[in-house]
């Protein structure tokens, strides 16, 4: 992570004065960290396409342009609900859909997944795709079936996974997240 001068800081706090600037940094940090993970799962959605075995492409949250200003910003609004963070379809025509969740923290919670999120994936689990959440704790990179993540609590007792929770859902790194491929050398169920 870069080093932010004490001025850059202010200048953070100050562009967001009706909230804590503590917590915008810490909301900064995150969606950069987010930003980095998604990065590695377009790699690894690369790594599948040129293999045969999948075409899997980033979705971006509908908007509109609502205001232009100047240096190549600009003011929009949401226009539908959020979908899935990756969409795609897997050799032999099996849709596929995951959401991508990341964290510095030693667990990611239930949560993490919002409402409109969880209803997405079990839409598309319903009508046959493979569904699963792409989950990054530290610097381990997990596929948790959308069935274990949406019931964990039963299965788990608890509304947050830990590392040990989920080692069996550990999936292959090299640079790219290989989301498909287990450590065991298993691979995503329906895949």
């Amino acid at each position: 992570m870069e080093h932010m001068t004490a001025e850059q800081f202010q200048t953070l706090v100050n562009e967001n004065e009706n909230t804590n600037g503590e917590q915008v940094l810490r909301n900064k940090v995150s969606s950069a960290r987010g930003r980095a993970f998604e990065s590695l799962l377009m790699r690894g959605c690369n790594y599948y396409r040129q293999r045969g075995t999948a075409i899997i492409n980033k979705v971006n949250e509908p908007y509109i342009v609502t205001k232009k200003t100047t240096g190549n910003k600009f003011s929009g609004r949401f226009t539908g609900r959020a979908e899935p963070d990756f969409k795609g379809v897997l050799y032999g025509g099996r849709a596929i859909a995951f959401e991508a969740k990341s964290t510095q923290k030693s667990r990611i919670q239930r949560n993490a997944v919002t409402d409109t999120q969880m209803e997405w994936l079990r839409e598309q689990k319903d009508f046959g795709a493979v569904t699963f959440v792409a989950v990054n704790i530290q610097d381990k990179f997990y596929s948790v079936p959308f069935d274990v993540w949406d019931d964990m609590k039963n299965i788990y007792g608890k509304k947050f996974l830990m590392p040990e929770d989920i080692a069996g859902y550990e999936v292959k790194y090299d640079g790219a997240v290989r989301f498909l491929e287990y450590e065991d050398g298993t691979r995503v169920e329906g895949v």
